[in-house]
C-alpha cells in the first residue's frame, strides 16, 4: 500500500512538474575564463575562486556558459541530460547493467523529493546514429532518489524492482505519456548541462 501510494505522489509531482513548464526566455551568464573565475551554484549564487590559476588549468568543457534557470516560483521544474556522467544515469546502470547511451534522465528541481526519471530505451538507432525514443523502444522508467532508492517499472511487467505489478503499470504509463513526448522540446529548452554543472 505503501509503494502504491508513493507511485500516486510520484506521478502527482510528474503531472505538476509538466503543467507549470512553460516557455521562458534564457538570459546567459557570463562566460567562466581565467580572468573571471566565478561559477554558478544550483541555486544561482555567484562563487568566486581567489586564484585565477585554478580556473585556467580547468578544462575547456568546465568553462562552459550557463544559462540562467527558469523561475520555478515554488514549483518544480524538471531537466533533461543524456550525459553518461549524469549522477543519475551512473546510478542506474552500475545497478542494472545498462549501457549509458540508452538512458535518458529527466532531473527535478525544486521538488520535495529530489531526484530523477531515468527512461531507458533498447538502443535501436535511426540512419544519423540517434537513439530513438519512442514508446515501441522504451524498455523501462527508474525512479532514482537522491536518498539512493532506485525503483525499475519494465514494458511487460515480469521485470520490476522496487514495485508491484499494478504500481509498476503506473509508473511505466506516466513516463511514457508525459516524459516521452517531452524530450525533443526538453532537448532544446532544459537540457540540464546548460544551467548545472555537479
Amino acid at each position: 500500500m505503501k509503494k502504491i501510494i508513493a507511485v500516486i505522489l510520484a506521478a502527482f509531482i510528474i503531472l505538476c512538474t509538466f503543467a507549470s513548464c512553460k516557455k521562458k526566455s534564457i538570459v546567459e551568464l557570463s562566460t567562466v575564463t581565467p580572468e573571471s573565475s566565478s561559477y554558478y551554484t544550483e541555486e544561482g549564487n555567484e562563487i568566486s575562486q581567489e586564484s585565477s590559476t585554478v580556473s585556467a588549468s580547468l578544462p575547456t568543457e568546465a568553462k562552459t556558459t550557463l544559462k540562467t534557470p527558469p523561475e520555478n516560483n515554488g514549483k518544480v521544474v524538471t531537466y533533461i541530460s543524456e550525459n553518461s556522467d549524469n549522477k543519475y544515469i551512473c546510478r542506474v546502470a552500475e545497478k542494472y547493467g545498462s549501457n549509458k547511451a540508452n538512458l535518458i534522465a529527466f532531473i527535478k528541481k525544486n521538488s520535495s523529493t529530489p531526484g530523477a526519471t531515468v527512461l531507458e530505451f533498447s538502443g535501436q538507432r535511426d540512419s544519423n546514429g540517434n537513439l530513438i525514443t519512442t514508446s515501441d523502444e522504451l524498455m523501462y522508467v527508474c525512479e532514482v532518489s537522491d536518498n539512493g532508492t532506485i525503483m525499475r517499472a519494465s514494458k511487460d511487467g515480469n521485470n520490476n524492482d522496487g514495485y508491484n505489478k499494478v504500481a509498476a503499470k503506473v509508473a511505466y504509463s506516466l513516463g511514457e505519456k508525459f516524459l516521452l513526448p517531452s524530450i525533443d522540446e526538453m532537448r532544446a529548452e532544459r537540457r540540464y548541462e546548460d544551467y548545472f554543472v555537479d
